[in-house]
């Protein structure tokens, strides 16, 4: 059995930018400078976290945190020759990864942007259709 490794927590821009999309500084966190700029200004030193991420409840914090892997995913295995399109046709699921395509770009510089620009592109290229309505059905084992 192959070994699993954890993943390192998210960095700090990751985070920002998620918030961000989620529009968490303007309508949760409760420090003044996040709020007028609308991005995140204030982080915990601890941990390297928004300050607005204290803010929610659990089911919240683990939505959040869902879509943060989800961006994290599209930012490192985006790629124009990998297999991983990130086009799913369920409409709620392609909103998701839409959403994630647009916090990773923004994170990436020199010859990694110029390939996440190049997956981009072939993803709208590909023009897969979304066919069905709601989110993915949950996989059952």
């Amino acid at each position: 059995m192959p070994r699993t490794y954890p993943l390192p927590p998210p960095d700090r821009h990751l985070l920002a930018r998620a918030a961000e999309m989620l529009a968490l500084p303007e309508r949760v966190c409760r420090r003044r400078a996040c709020r007028r700029k609308a991005c995140c200004a204030w982080y915990f030193p601890a941990t390297q976290e928004p300050c607005c991420l204290a803010n929610l409840d659990a089911a919240q914090r683990r939505l959040f945190d869902d879509f943060v892997a989800l961006a994290r995913n599209v930012r490192d295995l985006g790629n124009a020759r990998g297999k991983v399109s990130f086009a799913s046709p369920f409409r709620e699921t392609r909103a998701l990864q839409d959403a994630a395509l647009e916090v990773a770009r923004p994170l990436l510089q020199g010859a990694a942007l110029a390939e996440f620009r190049a997956f981009s592109g072939a993803r709208a290229k590909s023009g897969r259709p979304v066919r069905y309505e709601g989110d993915e059905p949950p996989l059952t084992v």
